[in-house]
């Protein structure tokens, strides 16, 4: 029986230059993926790279202006409509992205040519996303000229901040249903990286996994500890 092929999706934090080291964060993801889905080989498995991207980026002052500004119009809206949602609250889940990321569209562009270049030389059967991985894989897949041609993808996000009230200001909400064969979301309650909020989501091909830990200081939110969790193997790499 083919085995599945992945392509592997990190966060922020400079993973580009640390994802030769062995031991190190991509050799742990690998080691996990061959274990789990019973990979024979290194090729199967993928690390699409793209920190030289955000590198030429010089996000300034007015450009986190402009995230804050949006982050908080939309908290405002939200906050007339849900009479639930506090200052507390904003404080509590206020996300702690890439400014370069969710105010440069232009940058958005390049990363979803260099998303699509890297399914179509690796051609995936599921990509796993991690932390901003997940918001990226999330607007592509939920733009209008991607609704095609991905329906063999299963997306495994994870550490994801799509959850995050604030985040709603920035993709698209609510949370879309997106043209792959299946998305699952693993989800850890204590993840500190504004990581640990449901995504609200019932479409008929997502599902979320909770995939609790609480020993991975000081954050809680290791793409390792979330691939390798018991309910992450059973409920997910056990259906491949």
């Amino acid at each position: 029986m083919e085995r599945p092929r992945i392509l592997c999706i990190h966060g922020i934090g400079g993973k580009d230059a640390t994802m030769g080291d062995i031991p190190g964060w991509a050799d742990n993801w690998r080691s996990g993926f061959k274990c789990h889905l019973n990979i024979g080989n290194n090729e199967s498995i993928s690390f699409m790279k793209f920190d030289s991207y955000f590198e030429r980026q010089d996000a300034g002052i007015v450009d986190y202006a402009k995230f804050i500004s949006k982050t908080f119009l939309d908290f405002l809206f939200n906050r007339r409509r849900n009479k639930m949602m506090s200052i507390k609250d904003w404080m509590d889940d206020y996300p702690d992205m890439a400014v370069e990321y969710l105010q440069g569209g232009e940058l958005k562009r390049i990363l979803y040519t260099e998303l699509r270049k890297n399914i179509a030389s690796h051609r995936p059967d599921i990509i796993y996303a991690h932390s901003l991985g997940s918001l990226l894989c999330y607007d592509f897949f939920s733009e209008d000229e991607n609704n095609t041609g991905f329906e063999h993808i299963t997306l495994v996000t994870d550490g994801s901040q799509l959850g995050s009230k604030l985040i709603r200001g920035h993709i698209k909400y609510p949370i879309a249903q997106l043209p792959i064969k299946k998305w699952y979301n693993l989800n850890n309650d204590k993840d500190l990286v504004f990581a640990g909020r449901n995504i609200l989501a019932s479409h008929p091909n997502f599902k979320q996994v909770e995939t609790y830990f609480n020993d991975n200081w000081p954050a809680n939110h290791d793409g390792y500890r979330y691939l390798n969790h018991q309910k992450a193997v059973s409920e997910v790499w056990k259906t491949f």
